[in-house]
């Protein structure tokens, strides 16, 4: 296990917190550290190549099931995710630590659900649409992978006004980009993206190194993805801050005053 899973890399921009791992199920011990300074959940948007949102323990509870008796895996799977539900304290982080290492990268966004972390989540992806009862996922056209310009979100029809009036947190895995050129974005042509990093409370990031080197599609590296997309966040802040300041500045100034 890497120590960038229980100590990840911290980054404050302009104030706005940034978290790096390096798998993605250990997020949820960031959003658990947030809901237990908040005292109450938060909206998710993530986005990933994959979709993330197995049942909690699912995978663990299955092969423990499996070896058991294979003609009770259906009953044996919900009492053994049932059991290690119970054992979690939303409060205690530790309670979590403690079983984190059987939960697979694919089932941390549910748990949250499950431990009143989030409210809602909203899941982009490359693969499934799902229709569960509760979260919506949202399926990205194969000639918009790794795309964060206005036209995908449009594309899949991302609730952009329900999502603005949220507690959001914005989760991002490194898988989602294939090349470079994703992080080519026009902040003047496309603000959605814009939006959602500004909105953010938090912003979570997960490398997935084995995912990512299996879907890149040119020689890209995952410490340059990993660079450039902190970069691309950097500037929306610092862009930000930039445009508070002067609107300020601009308020300090007598009634029809120009530079």
């Amino acid at each position: 296990m890497s120590n960038n899973n229980i100590t990840p890399r911290c980054l404050s921009i302009e104030g706005k917190d940034i978290r790096v791992v390096d798998d993605h199920q250990y997020v949820l011990l960031i959003w658990g550290s947030v809901y237990k300074n908040r005292r109450r959940p938060m909206v998710l948007v993530s986005i990933d190549y994959h979709p993330d949102t197995n049942p909690p323990f699912w995978l663990w509870a299955y092969q423990k099931a499996i070896a058991i008796d294979p003609n009770r895996e259906a009953e044996l799977v919900a009492k053994f995710q049932q059991r290690i539900m119970s054992s979690l304290e939303p409060l205690n982080l530790d309670s979590i630590r403690m079983v984190i290492d059987r939960m697979r990268n694919d089932e941390h966004i549910n748990t949250a659900m499950a431990l009143g972390y989030l409210s809602d989540y909203h899941m982009i992806n490359c693969m499934e649409k799902h229709n569960y009862s509760r979260g919506s996922h949202y399926l990205v056209p194969e000639n918009q992978f790794g795309s964060l310009e206005d036209r995908m979100f449009k594309n899949i029809k991302l609730p952009i006004k329900k999502i603005s009036g949220e507690d959001l947190i914005l989760d991002i895995d490194l898988d989602y980009f294939l090349c470079p050129e994703s992080f080519d974005l026009d902040l003047d042509q496309n603000s959605i993206f814009v939006d959602l990093v500004k909105q953010a409370q938090i912003i979570t990031v997960a490398r997935s190194k084995s995912y990512f080197d299996f879907l890149r599609t040119d020689e890209f590296t995952i410490e340059s993805c990993e660079e450039k997309l902190i970069g691309l966040m950097e500037k929306i802040i610092k862009n930000d801050t930039l445009t508070q300041i002067t609107d300020r500045k601009m308020g300090d100034r007598p009634y029809g005053e120009t530079q």
